[in-house]
């Protein structure tokens, strides 16, 4: 994969992301590979489902609860990413499109500067995850050697009282964090990524549109017949056009491959949110206490990330009409005059990201879900 490659490599690397053109030998071991990670994941993710529904005791069912809501929503974007595999593969196959390669140095500038965001945020979201991932197995080694307890899910469907039994199942339970806070952390830059690859495009329009008079100038400058200079005006423009509508697709079409997905963190975030900081107050300080506080960043971190990269895409799709607006008009034909109004209409009514198609991904959805875990969290102290 060409586009977000350390999203796409995580997925791989863990198994939940067949590459492309492996030979049958590759092909084969990778199919087996991909079945095992995916049963420690899925079973990882029920153990800790029934472990939460046995538990008598509100206050161990609120410990428990938040953790395996998080692990099965992962083990449903790994089923999404299944699902949805081919039309992934498509939307890095539009961004691959002639239409979406830049063309010169300033454009090329541009793409390296949204690569180069997309693999920062990429690389610290993962840094956090790892942070969180890391305290939590401490917090399981500790009390899986101190009390010979199983800190992540206690409740399996077969006999504990051997070593070899116990371990086996700290070591299955380790692995399934790990895998599910990498499959988590891919999933959530995936799609940021595929938002900043939009955001991208978008500047690169910007600057065709911008440049477009002087383009409109060297046709006549070079051209010899009006008919040869009229359709190469009309081939430049159709191109603009063109191009606003391919990324307007493109974003249609990721919103529509992860929109469910999106809509389901939500949900979850905010319920894990208000639980995880009533977790924050009933902790000692340590290991746990860490692992609590660095798994709720990484919570805040999901939302955020979704809120706003689809904030700063609705804005730059607004962007494209002023773009427009600030040609060169005066040299321009009317009938081109005509056609880039079509643009500007467009641009009237951007691009919109959602969650569910219900709620709207914006910086202020995202404050919105901060003061619905608070209230929750308020309610949930004061009972």
């Amino acid at each position: 994969m060409h586009i977000l490659p350390i999203s796409f490599g995580m997925l791989t690397y863990f198994g939940y992301w067949q590459p492309i053109g492996l030979t049958s030998i590759k092909y084969w071991t990778y199919i087996i590979y991909s079945v095992v990670m995916n049963f420690v994941l899925y079973s990882f993710a029920f153990c800790g489902l029934v472990d939460c529904f046995i538990i008598e005791d509100l206050e161990t069912f609120v410990d428990k609860f938040s953790l395996s809501v998080s692990v099965v929503s992962v083990s449903c974007k790994v089923l999404n990413l299944i699902v949805h595999r081919d039309k992934i593969i498509g939307l890095t196959d539009m961004l691959l499109n002639d239409i979406c390669i830049p063309r010169n140095d300033y454009e090329m500038n541009i793409q390296r500067r949204f690569d180069h965001n997309t693999k920062i945020v990429t690389i610290w979201y993962e840094i956090l995850n790892e942070i969180s991932v890391l305290f939590a197995v401490i917090a399981q080694l500790w009390n899986s050697i101190d009390a010979r307890i199983l800190t992540l899910a206690k409740w399996v469907p077969y006999d504990l009282s051997s070593d070899f039994a116990f371990w086996a199942t700290t070591l299955h339970q380790t692995i399934g964090l790990i895998a599910c806070a990498h499959a988590s952390t891919a999933h959530e830059t995936l799609i940021s990524g595929f938002m900043i690859q939009t955001c991208a495009q978008l500047d690169i329009l910007c600057h065709r549109a911008r440049t477009l008079p002087d383009k409109l100038r060297e046709v006549r400058k070079y051209c010899t017949s009006k008919e040869e200079i009229k359709s190469k005006e009309r081939q430049l423009v159709r191109e603009l056009i063109h191009h606003h509508r391919y990324v307007y697709r493109l974003a249609e079409r990721i919103n529509s491959v992860f929109t469910i997905m999106i809509f389901i963190q939500f949900i979850v975030s905010s319920s894990v949110l208000c639980i995880t900081i009533y977790k924050m107050l009933i902790k000692e300080v340590g290991a746990e206490f860490i692992w609590v506080a660095s798994y709720l960043a990484v919570m805040l971190g999901q939302i955020f990330l979704y809120c706003w990269f689809s904030n700063e895409l609705t804005l730059k799709s607004t962007e494209v009409g002023s773009a427009v607006y600030e040609m060169d008009w005066p040299m321009l034909p009317n009938d081109i005059m005509k056609s880039l109004l079509v643009i500007i209409m467009r641009a009237k009514k951007p691009i919109v990201m959602t969650s569910g198609y219900i709620v709207t991904l914006s910086n202020e959805s995202f404050t919105k879900i901060i003061k619905i875990s608070y209230s929750a969290f308020n309610v949930m102290h004061g009972s």
